[in-house]
């Protein structure tokens, strides 16, 4: 292990401790993702309740370096902040000061991101650390839980086979009156991935009976906006679990997205306002109707103008008014 690598272990161990001693669980991302080395996920009553925080940590003097009476500014990159300032989790950079055994943490928003011209900075501040008076503080930062009311599974199907599990979802998002954000999207994966991982549903007496008691090991679920957009194909996001425990040898190809740890991979689509487009696109009977008695009444003009074509071998003043108006 090289020096730097044994530095960061330390600024890991030393998180996680002042994590536990706020009562919630730390857990640290297996394959570190690209700006996030770890997740908190908030207890209540000692329950955990799936609400999570993403975390990246930096440990050592080198991140201390740039101090003013207030805080320490850090200097994310681009790819940095664009990942921090989307991600469908909040997201906050924790500064550890192996020294003093300080963790400075401070929550990732535009409003917090100075721009510098070039790059961006953010200002961790001395008042805010994260000890076991902070259990509060985090849990007010997590992510949002998505209530039962706020989706629906409208299909489940079993895609499993004799070594494996496989569960695939389609859901409907209910907008209601919370805005669809990433976070609260987000809350509606984890939602639907634990009825997925439990659920009791069999595709014919082969499969249960093959399966019988058994927790998924692959969930894959697309989510809507309405029911109408499944045959078109047009999700606002996806989602794939794959069990930790599950062999290598049945794992199905990893989805490629956002890595929240444990198995899950979020991939949302690179233009978010689909969903808008379709809407502005889709017609009802009626107007359907209109549109259709208007083509209808040019067929008279379009016949007369091939006639015109073939007789003259040339375009027709009607062809070209055809052409012009269809």
């Amino acid at each position: 292990m090289s020096d730097t690598d044994h530095v960061n272990r330390q600024g890991i161990n030393l998180l996680e401790s002042r994590v536990l001693e706020c009562g919630h669980i730390f857990r640290e991302q297996a394959i570190s993702d690209f700006g996030i080395d770890a997740q908190i996920e908030i207890k209540q009553d000692d329950t955990p309740t799936g609400r999570l925080i993403a975390v990246q940590v930096k440990t050592g003097p080198s991140y201390l370096g740039e101090e003013k009476d207030s805080g320490f500014w850090y200097r994310p990159s681009d790819e940095h902040y664009n990942l921090w300032i989307n991600h469908s989790l909040p997201v906050i950079i924790v500064l550890c000061d192996l020294e003093s055994r300080t963790c400075y943490y401070q929550i990732v928003t535009i409003e917090n991101c100075v721009t510098t011209g070039k790059n961006w900075k953010i200002l961790v501040p001395k008042s805010q650390t994260i000890t076991s008076e902070t259990t509060d503080t985090l849990a007010d930062m997590a992510s949002p839980i998505a209530a039962a009311s706020d989706f629906s599974i409208v299909r489940e199907d079993d895609v499993s086979h004799g070594t494996a599990r496989r569960i695939s979802l389609y859901i409907v998002a209910h907008a209601g009156l919370k805005p669809m954000s990433k976070p609260h999207l987000g809350a509606i994966v984890r939602a639907a991935l634990n009825h997925g991982r439990e659920t009791t549903y069999a595709r014919d007496d082969i499969s249960a009976a093959a399966h019988y008691g058994r927790t998924a090991d692959v969930v894959w679920g697309n989510i809507y906006l309405r029911e109408a957009d499944i045959n078109s194909a047009g999700w606002i996001c996806r989602f794939q679990w794959i069990s930790p425990e599950l062999d290598t040898r049945w794992r199905p190809f990893a989805l490629s997205g956002e890595d929240h740890g444990n198995g899950l991979i979020i991939d949302w689509p690179q233009n978010t306002h689909i969903a808008n487009l379709s809407d502005a696109a889709r017609v009802g009977k009626a107007g359907y109707l209109a549109k259709a008695d208007a083509l209808l009444n040019k067929l008279p003009t379009m016949r007369d103008a091939l006639d015109s074509l073939i007789k003259a071998g040339t375009p027709s003043a009607k062809c070209a008014e055809f052409s012009r108006d269809a």
